[in-house]
């Protein structure tokens, strides 16, 4: 029986996406309230994803009914949001990040030089992205602790039952974005991202103080999220097996065919959620209009009409499109930030650390939608 949220299937998702590809290509799952439907498969999910408009986002990503704006809303909001950030994260803007990413995961590196033992998610995994996400906005990187914890706050409350329980963290990290954002309204030398949310204009008017502290909040979350869980989750499989690992450290494994294996293996976020705005038939089962809707990475990555031999881990598998940054309008904007700051540390790591050992599996991270690990820790072999 499907349970996303019990204890086998959160310890293990290929358990979820082993029980969804055997069933039906839509399917209910009514271990949550309100109850919703779960696309598996390759082709429906792709199909899903681009077709924004029976497909819904505005409804919330989440499993809850939430209104949503920014980048998450629907055409035509939507396409204004997402115009007035993505310059700052197009490819070539974020090569021009590499010394700095570089800089960073040497320092990162250097603190824990010599230790007996370290946690890859504490040291590295989680200060790298966050210190690089505050720097492209503009947001003083003084306690990145702090963001963290706001950060892992706005995860929970994506997919939980009650997200009423992470309202007061998450009041705090508003009124500190908003307190940034006014300060920054009215300083037009000011180049950071931050500051052109803060003065951003649609039609001719200023945008809300809701919707900017929204839009900085999801891209503030998914430019540090995606990439600590991408670390860890690849850290974590290629230790797990040496052979891999010492042929990754001498350069046989390609760090870019590598990552995205493990973008495909294990996809930092499992799915996401849109609404119906209409019924819906796939492969014979009706989904009523105004209905939540998963589409669930990890099993579409996993469907043997996709992917052969899919539920092996193969850091050496040809490239294939891997559906864990989302399709369409709504494709995942800080994916190229991903990738390049998963490159940079990877390659760091297996110059400087070919001789690392995992101490156990470590912990994985709590929300059901989030796969990686939030505690993983390693130390030099003796």
């Amino acid at each position: 029986m499907l349970d996303l949220m019990g204890a086998e299937e959160m310890a293990d998702p290929a358990v979820s996406a082993a029980r969804l590809l055997s069933g039906d290509r839509a399917r209910l799952y009514e271990g949550f309230d309100p109850p919703f439907y779960v696309l598996s498969r390759y082709r429906d999910v792709s199909a899903a994803l681009l077709d924004p408009a029976r497909f819904l986002s505005g409804h919330g990503q989440g499993p809850n009914f939430v209104p949503a704006i920014g980048v998450v809303s629907d055409p035509p909001y939507h396409t204004f949001f997402r115009r007035l950030v993505q310059d700052d994260l197009k490819p070539g803007a974020i090569a021009l990040l590499r010394p700095r990413l570089e800089a960073i995961a040497e320092e990162l590196l250097d603190a824990v030089e010599g230790r007996d033992g370290w946690d890859l998610h504490d040291d590295l995994a989680f200060p790298l992205p966050v210190t690089i996400i505050c720097e492209i906005f503009g947001i003083p990187t003084d306690d990145i602790r702090q963001f963290k914890l706001w950060s892992d706050a706005s995860v929970a409350a994506l997919s939980a039952q009650d997200p009423t329980a992470y309202a007061a963290e998450l009041m705090r990290m508003q009124g500190y974005i908003l307190d940034l954002l006014h300060r920054k309204r009215d300083d037009m030398g000011d180049r950071s991202l931050l500051a052109r949310i803060a003065q951003a204009r649609r039609d001719g008017e200023p945008i809300s103080d809701e919707e900017a502290v929204s839009l900085t909040l999801q891209l503030f979350v998914a430019g540090n999220e995606t990439t600590t869980s991408l670390i860890t989750n690849f850290m974590w499989r290629m230790l797990a097996d040496g052979g891999l690992w010492r042929a990754f450290c001498a350069g046989d494994i390609d760090v870019k065919r590598a990552i995205n294996e493990s973008l495909r293996f294990d996809p930092p976020l499992l799915g996401l959620f849109r609404t119906t705005a209409c019924d819906v038939e796939i492969g014979g089962t009706i989904i009523p209009a105004h209905t939540k809707v998963l589409t669930h990475y990890a099993a579409a990555n996993r469907d043997p009409d996709a992917f052969d031999a899919p539920n092996v881990f193969d850091p050496r598998r040809p490239a294939r499109k891997v559906l864990s940054f989302g399709l369409g309008i709504h494709f995942c904007l800080g994916a190229e930030l991903a990738k390049l700051e998963a490159e940079v540390t990877l390659e760091a790591l297996r110059r400087r650390c070919p001789d690392l050992e995992l101490l156990g599996d470590g912990e994985r991270i709590g929300p059901f939608l989030f796969w990686g690990r939030r505690k993983l820790p390693v130390r030099t072999k003796r």
